[in-house]
């Protein structure tokens, strides 16, 4: 389960990232230090939103710093 959703996560963020691709090895990396800046990282929560069917509130949405705590919220909340 784990592994589809992080397949998953990986999917949508490379779909927004430009010059960029994020792998497996890269989960624990900060997002900013990835490439993702405010607005990319706005566009991406929409994404995801849309991809998991779930609200990932703003509070939420600012304690995001790294992929695995995208794949950890989705897997508690979706």
């Amino acid at each position: 389960m784990r592994e589809d959703i992080l397949d998953k996560v990986l999917k949508v963020l490379n779909t927004n990232l430009e010059n960029t691709e994020i792998t497996f090895e890269q989960t624990e990396d900060d997002l900013s230090a990835l490439g993702m800046d405010s607005i990319l990282f706005i566009r991406v929560i929409v994404a995801l939103e849309e991809a998991f069917d779930i609200e990932i509130p703003d509070e939420k949405a600012a304690e995001i710093k790294t992929v695995q705590d995208i794949v950890d919220y989705i897997k508690a909340n979706a």
